[in-house]
């Protein structure tokens, strides 16, 4: 049974990539340092909270291509450009023409030139008005007050086709509706603009740390068809601030159960929808735009007079003031066809589909290449391994209420590099993954491999361990660590018991290499009395970078923040006994870190697991700082698929992220019945599927966040992970509220 179920079992990851980072291809330039060279400096420090926006980043496949329209050496026709579309492979999808030119003739010619050198066989043809087409709309006075400006364009003569246009602007005025209160830190957020090119709008409020008295535009972006909707947010949209509202609603909660009053209902009040809170009252207000610019969307044709240019705000926008003059002339390109779309007209790089084969379950402890069950790795070097158990430890006692005989594994963590797609550098991605040590029990198939710390700099150090023996010794795998493994599988009703030894570096460089929010309980400071942090009204002040988020922070600081190391075990939906849970306070550190909290309150570890009733050759895990812990599970639970994953305390979503997690399959006799009776295949196919981005190149990775530090979160192909940024300092707001 075995073999059928196990062996070839296959565990398709699926990493769902988002790419949704866009626009044209950039100078590449040098790495961004970290620090801020100034209180006022927006470029470098990397804040929590705005002026940049949160897009998930991968490396991009981008398009190679530049577009030439040319009056094919008879000297007719000047001026028009455009821009090709790609789509799949490389291939054109079509045109949008930019600029339509004048005094072309049918002679015209489309030049589609390959700029990575690569890509060929893209044709297409240009029309050309023989007759006066709209080429351009010049803003003759902005106007102000639009909401949503239209623009008519009318008369002319009798035109054959109209011409249209979209008029585009920046934000010219906000109106506070409602001033708000309660706010711990505002920040203005606007709308994306529409327009190509656009840049989004920013600003800041005016308050007394009480009330938002008015709001104040820093830039007032561009490339808006209408205003932009305001939101006026306690912190960032994805990271809110607002603990008044959440402790009052918590409050509200906890007095309505002791005594219920009027329109009190038990099954609405968790989420208060029976009462109001009115802890905050958010503030609200309304911008409005004027115009800069006027693009068109049709030439139109057939003009024998310079048409009307009006320019009106949408119902019911009460903008005006705005005013145009059209521009005619003859021998517009007004379209472009696509005859063939050719291949290969996009940049190198990107995250390409479906060109990896699956990483497949396997048995590390078969050692005859090509047997049952043998590791045979895929097009990246990747499978996914069986844990092994020892099934000889702990034989339980049959004289001894619940004490049955258990599946053993000594599981470690460790930092290490693994590519996870061949569209990424071959060095790698650094994750955190699990791995089962060698033991005595296993010693006769190990693959006896050295264990390593692959660090962030690129270099690699020992992985060491307490071996309890007179001293450290570098540990010791069954076989190379493996993203999602090791795969436990577990019978229902025998329990497994779990040695585990987190293996982390230590110091400065075991400190996590994703952005930590050191703002959320948990992941800050520890459970020491500390003072409100100076407000200095800059991007250098304790509010804005909280002392625990300072990069290699030392001494006492360090001793004083929780560690970026901590790590635990977490049986995901399984009966547990409290003390394996793996609660978020049941984390450890690695041996010998520098931290006044090695371990998380509620730690305790498995009793005949420690000192003198544990088996022989059971390590002793009794210590606080011993770098490791133990664990039962009891497996009462029928046949399913689980994961086992870390928990600790404030950066649980780190640490999976990063790559600590693991399946967990139990079988029992129900499911091999239905196997057996043909109602059930016995070949499956458990999916997993998680979300992950990654840090795309220098060009790419500075047009989206300037900020990223490159030495401590990673460079291209390392996991990218959603942070959020501090509002900046500006010089000509002294309240430092600017985003």
């Amino acid at each position: 049974m075995f073999l059928r179920k196990v062996l070839f079992l296959a565990l398709p990851v699926v990493l769902i990539f988002s790419l949704l980072l866009g626009g044209s291809v950039l100078t590449a330039e040098a790495e961004v340092e970290a620090l801020p060279s100034s209180a006022v400096d927006e470029s470098k420090v990397p804040h929590y909270y705005g002026p940049y926006p949160n897009w998930a980043l991968s490396p991009l496949t981008l398009p190679a291509v530049t577009v030439a329209i040319n009056s094919n050496g008879n000297g007719n026709g000047t001026g028009a450009t455009a821009v090709a579309s790609v789509g799949a492979n490389g291939a054109i999808t079509g045109f949008t023409i930019t600029n339509p030119g004048s005094g072309y003739t049918s002679a015209a010619t489309v030049a589609i030139t390959s700029t990575n050198g690569l890509a060929n066989g893209a044709a297409a043809n240009a029309t050309i008005s023989t007759t006066s087409s709209v080429v351009a709309v010049t803003v003759i006075t902005k106007g102000d007050g639009f909401t949503a400006p239209i623009v008519s364009i009318t008369g002319g003569g009798a035109p054959s086709a109209l011409a249209t246009a979209t008029a585009y602007g920046s934000v010219q005025g906000i109106t506070l509706t409602a001033s708000g209160s309660g706010y711990t830190m505002p920040v203005v957020d606007f709308d994306m603009p529409d327009g190509p090119g656009g840049v989004q709008a920013k600003a800041h409020v005016v308050w007394d740390n009480v009330t938002i008295t008015g709001i104040v535009i820093d830039n007032p972006g561009s490339g808006y068809s209408k205003a932009p909707n305001v939101v006026i947010r306690d912190g960032p949209q994805f990271r809110p601030l607002n603990r008044q509202q959440f402790n009052a609603g918590q409050l509200m909660r906890e007095q309505e159960l002791l005594s219920p009053g009027p329109g009190f209902n038990i099954q609405s009040s968790p989420d208060t929808s029976s009462r109001t809170i009115t802890a905050t009252s958010p503030a609200t207000a309304v911008a409005t735009i004027r115009v800069d610019s006027i693009g068109l969307d049709t030439f139109g044709a057939g003009y024998t007079a310079v048409p009307d240019v009006q320019i009106t705000d949408a119902f019911p926008g009460m903008g005006g003031g705005a005013t145009a003059t059209a521009v005619l002339d003859v021998g517009a390109v007004t379209s472009i066809t696509l005859g063939t779309p050719g291949s290969g007209y996009v940049t190198a790089g990107g995250i390409k589909k479906f060109t990896d084969t699956l990483p497949i379950l396997c048995d590390p402890s078969v050692t005859v290449p090509l047997a049952p069950g043998y590791c045979t790795p895929n097009n990246l070097g990747q499978y996914i391994p069986l844990g092994v158990p020892d099934t000889t430890t702990f034989l339980g006692n049959p004289n001894v209420p619940n004490d049955p005989a258990a599946d053993y594994y000594v599981i470690a963590l460790v930092q290490t590099r693994e590519r996870l797609s061949s569209s990424l550098p071959a060095s790698g991605t650094l994750l955190r993954e699990y791995v089962q040590l060698e033991t005595a029990n296993n010693f006769g198939w190990s693959k006896h491999i050295p264990l390593y710390n692959e660090l962030q700099d690129g270099t690699r150090e020992a992985a060491m361990m307490p071996d309890g023996l007179g001293g450290l010794t570098q540990a010791v795998a069954v076989d190379n660590p493996h993203y999602l493994g090791p795969v436990i599988q577990a019978n229902k009703d025998r329990p497994v018991r779990i040695v585990f030894y987190n293996l982390l570096p230590t110091g400065v460089k075991g400190d996590l290499f994703l952005p930590v929010d050191t703002t959320f309980m948990g992941a800050g400071f520890g459970p020491v009395a500390m003072g409100d942090p100076a407000n200095g009204n800059n991007v250098m002040d304790e509010v804005r970078n909280p002392l625990c988020g300072e990069a290699g922070r030392v001494g006492a600081l360090r001793e004083d923040c929780f560690a970026e190391n901590r790590a635990t075990l977490h049986l995901h939906g399984g009966i547990t006994p409290w003390i394996s849970d793996g609660t978020p306070h049941q984390w450890i550190t690695p041996a010998n870190e520098l931290t006044s909290w090695p371990e998380g309150v509620s730690v305790k570890q498995v009793p005949d697991m420690v000192g003198a009733s544990r088996p022989a050759g059971v390590p002793d895990c009794s210590l606080a700082d011993d770098g490791c812990m133990t664990f039962y599970y009891t497996n009462q639970q029928s046949a399913r698929f689980m994961f086992y994953h870390d928990h600790a305390w404030g950066i649980t979503r780190l640490n999976v992220y990063a790559g600590e997690a693991a399946g967990y399959v139990i079988r029992d006799d129900t499911e091999a019945k239905l196997i057996a009776d043909l109602l059930i295949p016995a070949e499956e196919i458990p999916l997993i599927i998680q979300d992950k981005t990654f840090v795309p190149d220098t060009t790419q990775m500075k047009a989206q966040d300037p900020t990223w530090d490159y030495s401590r979160w990673g460079k291209y192909g390392d996991l990218w992970y959603e942070h959020v940024y501090m509002p900046a300092e500006n010089p000509a707001d002294p309240t430092g509220m600017s985003t």
